[in-house]
């Protein structure tokens, strides 16, 4: 018999399966992921960003839930329990140095252009920040990476799955539920599509991530009767805020032409060819910061109808949004704006960190197969435009400089569309916003912590059934999600370790 089944494969299964484990080697664990086993996949293999967040974001997190162990501190133990950080400068008190992931600053590649447009970002104020993943994220930080041997560590494979029974290309249809001894319903197995079932005499564990973790507890009769009654489903559990409250890092990419690309400034060119630079993402630093306080307070009235200094998103002063350097034009609006790549063009990615709008997740039909319908309401709130605003005006402040004039001849707008200024007006910059817009990936909040599951992860209103990945998060953090979601699966398989 199963003790934990853990449904979902990716990062927060993975680490959950292999510390439950690591605490219990007699723990009969098995791991059902929907997809094959696609560690070599040159594309999930691509190194990415290691960025944790501001303390404020997770203190706000621990408040909201009335749980000290989802507070900065209360994290801490599980972001170095994850690290094998390769910064002999680093703070050990921030900084783990014998975990499974290795991080690293991405200083093993030269970038000219770098030097060359630092002295504008410190003219129009930006501070250097040499470490970002300390607690304090604003400023002009190395961009710090988790790769090891040229590839992504994937946490499958930095972890180990030794022990684990893995079934893979196996959905989910739905999680089984019965009669519980408590009087309420009690999460037994889950049942395949295949038609197979999988019982288990502990708890079943969710790990599907924002998009697909409401979508299976919807198809199992957890949810909003509203939206169940649509598909047919029997409501066995009420959970009205299933699927509620997805947040999205929404984004937009900015394009300039650099003068002289026969330097080799960008690529494509032959001097990115050093075998160095296949290593990670054409970046070496990222820039966080907080946008002008005047217009979130107004923002914020707005929205709220009232406001006061020790508002949230006021108070300690917040990332609002990165941007995010790249010596390359990013690939994704290639297609529709004719962008050439050439080695004449870099693009800076601009995210809005903490979006005040929330969308949804529900169900396009009751066949698990199907996508689920989302819908990320973007810019939907006037704080998120205030913020994607400032970002972009503090970019093109930035690209205004005599010091980025010199490497830089201007912005490459979409067609029919005006180059954008830091004098643009809020109209001109909103409609650029709304043709460029896109996701950035970072979906999270649909099983929220306080509204769906409680503060060990367990859902509301029946027993053995939680929910551990980025659905969880109650409140966005200014971090690409990654970094997240290891703490919150190391801190879950150290409560579940102690109390079975």
């Amino acid at each position: 018999m199963i003790d934990y089944l853990i449904l979902g494969g990716g990062l927060s299964g993975c680490v959950l399966a292999s510390r439950l484990k690591e605490y219990n080697s007699s723990l009969n664990i098995t791991l059902v992921e929907a997809g094959p086993d696609e560690h070599e996949h040159p594309l999930i293999s691509e190194p990415m960003a290691w960025t944790r967040g501001d303390r404020a974001d997770y203190d706000l997190f621990g408040r909201l839930v009335g749980d000290k162990r989802w507070s900065y501190d209360g994290l801490l133990p599980y972001f170095k329990k994850t690290e094998n950080h390769h910064d002999t400068n680093a703070d050990p008190d921030q900084h783990g140095f014998e975990g499974p992931i290795h991080t690293t600053p991405a200083n093993t590649r030269t970038y000219p252009l770098t030097e060359k447009l630092r002295p504008a970002w410190l003219k129009i104020g930006l501070q250097p920040n040499k470490d970002h993943n300390a607690g304090d994220n604003k400023g002009m930080a190395p961009h710090i990476e988790n790769w090891r041997d040229g590839k992504r560590q994937a946490a499958g494979k930095a972890y180990g799955l030794q022990g684990i029974n893995v079934i893979t290309n196996a959905v989910v249809k739905r999680v089984i539920l019965a009669d519980g001894s408590s009087g309420r319903k009690k999460a037994v197995g889950a049942e395949l599509t295949s038609g197979q079932i999988l019982k288990t005499n502990k708890e079943v564990i969710v790990c599907c991530g924002a998009i697909r973790t409401p979508q299976l507890l919807m198809l199992s009769g957890i949810g909003p009767a509203d939206e169940l009654k649509k598909h047919d489903i029997q409501q066995l559990v009420d959970s009205p805020e299933v699927g509620r409250n997805l947040s999205d890092h929404g984004a937009v990419t900015q394009f300039y032409k650099i003068r002289n690309p026969e330097l080799g400034l960008c690529a494509p060119h032959p001097a990115f060819n050093h075998p160095s630079y296949a290593d990670g993402f054409p970046t070496d630093y990222v820039i966080t910061g907080s946008a002008p306080a005047a217009a979130i307070k107004e923002a914020i009235l707005a929205d709220e109808g009232s406001v006061d200094d020790h508002h949230p998103h006021l108070h300690p002063p917040r990332s609002h949004y990165e941007l995010i350097p790249m010596y390359a034009p990013t690939e994704t609006p290639l297609t529709d704006m004719n962008i050439p790549f050439d080695g004449s063009i870099i693009s800076i990615g601009i995210i809005n960190f903490l979006p005040t709008s929330r969308g949804t997740v529900s169900l396009g039909s009751a066949d698990p197969a199907a996508d689920p319908l989302v819908n990320p309401n973007y810019w939907s709130t006037n704080v998120d435009r205030a913020i994607i605003r400032g970002a972009l005006r503090r970019n093109m402040s930035a690209f205004e400089t005599l010091e980025a004039n010199a490497v830089v001849v201007g912005e490459v707008p979409p067609k029919g569309y005006p180059q954008l200024t830091s004098e643009s007006t809020d109209e001109e910059i909103d409609a650029r916003v709304r043709r460029c817009v896109s996701s950035f990936f970072h979906t999270a909040g649909t099983a929220s912590m306080g509204k769906v599951v409680d503060t060990e992860c367990r859902v509301f209103g029946m027993d053995a059934l939680r929910v551990v990945d980025m659905s969880v998060l109650p409140t966005p953090v200014s971090a690409h999600y990654m970094v997240a979601a290891y703490a919150v699966a190391e801190q879950m398989a150290a409560i579940i370790a102690e109390k079975t």
